[in-house]
């Protein structure tokens, strides 16, 4: 059984120097950061963004009071969380929101601001309470899931894309985006849609600024090679009768080695893609149509960059993109999925990965007007 928690800090929650309490062994939770995190810049800010694991282990449910993330050495904590509101249960548990059943396992999704300067060993202070039958014990703070952070990727990718307006749809702090949804298809878990954004047209987009013979819901659009980089997958759709299996999800897929040994993912392409493993491809260069194959619900391009070549068995992996403007932004997902007009800004490039539901023209092309729906195929 998994809880997800979802925990965005836009800034440092004020911290005390020090654990409010005085940590001590305590039969209780086995924490662990299966993914050591990289600096990930998102919209001109630093963040660590990883998730905190956590086991009970013990005879009683534990409810999580708080956590604080601070220095191994001594030293001011990074952040302080309460757990009450964001914990998003998944699957079925005995008692409240906050509270984890022996043998139970949470999942702490965290996005942390980073303040930068040398990576330091940091680790996570749990405050938490038994729960037994004569009624709640005494709260204890317990440590544990030590890291240290790595640098961040210095590599900037061009654009996936020509064109748009596009909007950058699914991004690590959305709820329920591909973040919530670990694969564990060898052995061990993994979120490879960790910074995994859904590029999907926005309010006013131009077919052909995209590409040709481009449909008004994307389709067809051309895709790019965001850098000079090998082909080393290319997956079709699944043939008719075959046998079903779990990565049939990504649809027609195309996967590229990065000079610096990442992995970037192409996932839901048009069928009938004309590059073969073994290519070298140009940034800029076409290789292949936006589509709508695999589990989808609606034509868009997925693309994320991970460490494995794996699309379910890879870690996702931050990254930075060198091209592209932003122009606006939609106030929320709703209004973007019932195609109201996005609210523009001041064009700026991207710095590091966009903000969700951003909207982004890849190069100089008219974008249209910001409330005007796109035409009918």
């Amino acid at each position: 059984m998994i809880f997800a928690l979802l925990i965005a800090l836009a800034a440092p929650t004020p911290a005390p120097t020090a654990a409010s309490a005085a940590v001590r062994p305590f039969q209780s939770l086995h924490l662990e950061v299966p993914y050591v995190p990289s600096i990930a810049r998102i919209d001109g800010a630093d963040r660590l963004v990883y998730e905190l694991h956590a086991t009970n282990f013990s005879a009683q449910p534990l409810a999580i009071n708080a956590i604080d993330i601070c220095p191994a050495a001594h030293g001011a904590c990074v952040a302080r969380i309460d757990p009450a509101g964001p914990m998003r249960r998944i699957g079925a548990q005995p008692g409240g929101a906050t509270e984890i059943a022996p043998g139970g396992r949470a999942i702490f999704y965290l996005s942390i601001a980073w303040a930068g300067g040398d990576a330091k060993t940091l680790v996570h202070r749990i405050s938490l309470t038994p729960i037994r039958a004569s009624g709640p014990g005494a709260r204890v703070t317990i440590a544990g899931g030590e890291f240290i952070p790595t640098r961040a990727f210095a590599a900037a990718l061009g654009a996936p894309l020509r064109g748009g307006p596009w909007t950058a749809v699914a991004l690590p702090d959305v709820d329920n985006g591909h973040r919530r949804f670990p694969y564990a298809v060898s052995g061990r878990v993994r979120l490879p849609g960790r910074h995994a954004i859904d590029w999907m047209p926005a309010a006013g987009f131009d077919p052909g600024s995209t590409g040709t013979d481009v449909a008004a819901d994307g389709s067809g659009a051309d895709v790019l090679a965001v850098a000079d980089a090998e082909v080393v997958t290319v997956k079709e759709v699944a043939a008719p009768g075959a046998p079903t299996s779990v990565e049939d999800e990504t649809g027609a897929m195309i996967v590229l080695r990065l000079p610096d040994g990442r992995y970037a993912f192409y996932q839901h392409l048009a069928p009938g893609i004309g590059i073969r493993v073994g290519t070298r491809v140009r940034r800029g260069q076409v290789i292949g149509r936006v589509g709508s194959s695999g589990h989808v619900t609606r034509p868009h391009l997925h693309f994320h960059i991970a460490d494995r070549a794996a699309p379910l068995d890879g870690e996702g992996l931050p990254y930075r993109f060198g091209a592209g403007r932003i122009v606006g932004r939609y106030a929320d997902i709703a209004d973007f999925n019932e195609r109201k007009a996005w609210q523009p800004v001041a064009a700026r490039a991207i710095d590091g990965l966009p903000p969700a539901n951003a909207v982004i023209a890849f190069d100089a092309a008219p974008i249209g007007k910001r409330g005007e729906r796109p035409k009918a195929p």
